[in-house]
């Protein structure tokens, strides 16, 4: 029993090793984990939970260092270490007044983590490769463990409650899982990054069962995958160039996971072993030659949305890939062999995602910023002197210009750039609370209110609109009336009755209209079901009678009246079905 709890307790990450070797990481976890278990939900402090994301920055920094002074042969210089990690904390704590990009900083720093093995060496393309497969293979045991460690501790709560009535979630939550996730995952991890001096020989003609498996991932599904897929985007870059225009949204979705794996497929191809399969070969040969036209279809794709609607966060990472993709492309073709380093395709990405998270949010906004300003002032929104017109004496004299103000603008909304916005809006009367961000509130202000934006990245066709408002709308021929009445197919509280009369019943789920005269059901109207059929022109749907007449006999008539439909979908989710918002009235006559 002794000697098989010693075999099992052996096994287990050596914690002294790691903190001997990792001493800040281990501290910033710590603290990480502290803050997790004292504060539910951060304390509904928004700031803090940015904190801790520069901790999670600061201890992979850490962790750089660490690898970078040991390879050098040097101490850890743990002060340098800690000053980063502060001054990362506090960075991340006003990222928002600072604009700094959270997500991209993360990413920068993950992708430069296997390039410290020789930091400030010259090339050793293996040791590398070597290098980073055995951190990213820590990486993934660390997290089917966590998944596995995760899964485990609510079996032993639902147990725990279904046998005994003993409730322990307080203790899963706040304790056992920021425990286990925030601090016993992250020192497995570095339980397991080998040393750098450690031996990369079995690459040659030797290796190990993980470098197999990557290999034979790598030469027998993604490389002929990657070159179909390849044939497939050149035969559509070429049809593309016949038809003489860009497809709306389909080229980024296309070519982006297509650089990415492609990319890293020729990283998975690098060591020699794998070298002698020919297929490996050939890929290794001719796959940057190839990503250069599906780099250069995605750099026009952006160039032509960009121009049309301006810098986003999502087009300047778009931007930064093509640049990335482009520039690898380029180099490891027609560059000198000799200095084809592998450590340039993580490097190049890290330094453009560490440029974006840097400067990123400061050229969108000011982008934006810039067109909303002189879109408004081509409009007849804004005068020459930048102030915003009153309300009555706005004329849009240019809907193409209105239409790219009102894009900017939305898009700073979505963004809550509150200063830029009030800028914007400084010396104007009638000025918009922008804390509440109320985008109709605003566009009614300006005068915006029916003008369309065509195509961008949140209204690329399938978001569609409709209003009525300023519109007159005949209801002589009516005796009752019922409404307004709101309805919204992504609202839980669809599928109750919205309304409940003595003769009309509407209800939620899938907005049915049910008329009864004397218990004799008289029609039923399905209005979901009408507003997807409606014939669509530049985004707005084209109503051609308003009220329309759903029920007609010799003595009774039954209209709907339409005041506004909108139609969008989640976080560019259009795989599901849209949501839709109505705003209508029922007329009766002869009920």
């Amino acid at each position: 029993m002794k000697a098989s709890l010693n075999r099992w307790l052996g096994r287990a990450p050596d914690l002294s090793a790691v903190l001997a070797r990792f001493p800040v990481v281990v501290a910033l976890m710590t603290i990480f984990t502290v803050i997790i278990m004292t504060f539910d939900n951060f304390g509904g402090s928004e700031p803090l939970g940015r904190m801790l994301a520069g901790l999670i920055i600061g201890a992979y920094l850490a962790f750089c260092i660490t690898i970078a002074r040991e390879a050098q042969g040097k101490s850890p210089s743990y002060f340098v270490q800690i000053a980063l990690a502060i001054i990362l904390a506090l960075v991340t704590w006003f990222s928002k007044e600072l604009r700094f990009n959270i997500p991209m900083a993360i990413g920068a720093v993950l992708l430069i983590l296997g390039n410290m093995v020789i930091w400030g060496k010259s090339r050793d393309d293996l040791h590398v490769w070597d290098f980073t497969h055995k951190i990213w293979t820590g990486a993934v045991f660390a997290a089917v463990g966590s998944v596995i460690f995760t899964l485990g501790v609510f079996a032993i709560q639902g147990a725990l409650k279904s046998l005994f009535g003993l409730n322990i979630r307080d203790l899963t939550e706040h304790f056992l899982l920021p425990i286990g996730l925030g601090l016993l995952a992250p020192i497995y991890w570095l339980s397991t990054i080998p040393k750098t001096d450690e031996s990369y020989q079995e690459l040659h003609d030797n290796p190990g069962f993980v470098s197999q498996a990557a290999a034979f991932m790598g030469t027998w599904l993604l490389s002929p995958l990657t070159l179909i897929y390849a044939l497939i985007l050149l035969a559509y870059g070429v049809k593309i160039i016949a038809a003489g225009s860009l497809p709306k949204g389909e080229i980024a979705q296309l070519t982006t996971p297509f650089l990415v794996v492609g990319t890293l497929t020729w990283l998975v191809l690098a060591p020699p072993f794998v070298q002698s399969k020919l297929l490996a070969r050939l890929f290794k040969k001719i796959w940057f030659p190839i990503s250069i036209p599906a780099a250069l279809l995605l750099g026009v794709s952006i160039a032509v949305r960009v121009n049309q609607y301006g810098f986003t966060l999502e087009r300047i990472a778009l931007l930064m890939a093509v640049i990335w993709a482009l520039g690898l492309g380029l180099w490891f073709s027609f560059g000198p062999k000799l200095k084809r380093d592998i450590r340039l395709v993580p490097g190049l990405a890290a330094l453009l995602l560490a440029l974006g998270a840097i400067g990123g949010d400061w050229l969108s906004v000011s982008n934006q910023q810039a067109r909303a300003v002189s879109g408004m002032k081509m409009a007849g929104i804004m005068s020459e002197a930048g102030l915003i017109l009153p309300r009555n004496d706005i004329k849009i004299g240019n809907q193409e210009a209105a239409g790219k103000a009102k894009g900017s603008l939305a898009y700073l909304m979505r963004q809550r750039e509150t200063k830029v916005l009030n800028r914007i809006f400084e010396g104007a009367e009638n000025k918009p609370e922008f804390k509440k961000y109320d985008h109709d509130a605003v566009m009614k202000r300006l005068g915006l209110e029916n003008v369309t934006i065509k195509f961008d990245r949140y209204n690329d066709g399938r978001n569609l609109t409709f209003t009525a408002e300023n519109k007159t709308i005949d209801i002589a021929n009516y005796d009752s009336f019922y409404g307004p009445f709101s309805y919204y197919s992504s609202d839980k509280s669809r599928e109750e009755e919205i309304y409940q009369g003595d003769s009309l019943t509407i209800l939620g789920n899938g907005l049915l209209l049910t008329f009864n005269d004397r218990e004799e059901r008289v029609v039923e109207f399905d209005l979901n079901s009408w507003v997807s059929a409606l014939l669509v022109i530049d985004g707005v749907y084209q109503i051609a009678e308003n009220p329309f007449i759903i029920y007609q006999n010799e003595t009774k008539q039954i209209a709907i009246s339409v005041r506004s439909i909108n139609r969008w979908a989640v976080s560019g989710d259009y795989d599901n079905p849209m949501n839709i918002s109505l705003e209508f009235s029922v007329l009766t006559a002869g009920f």
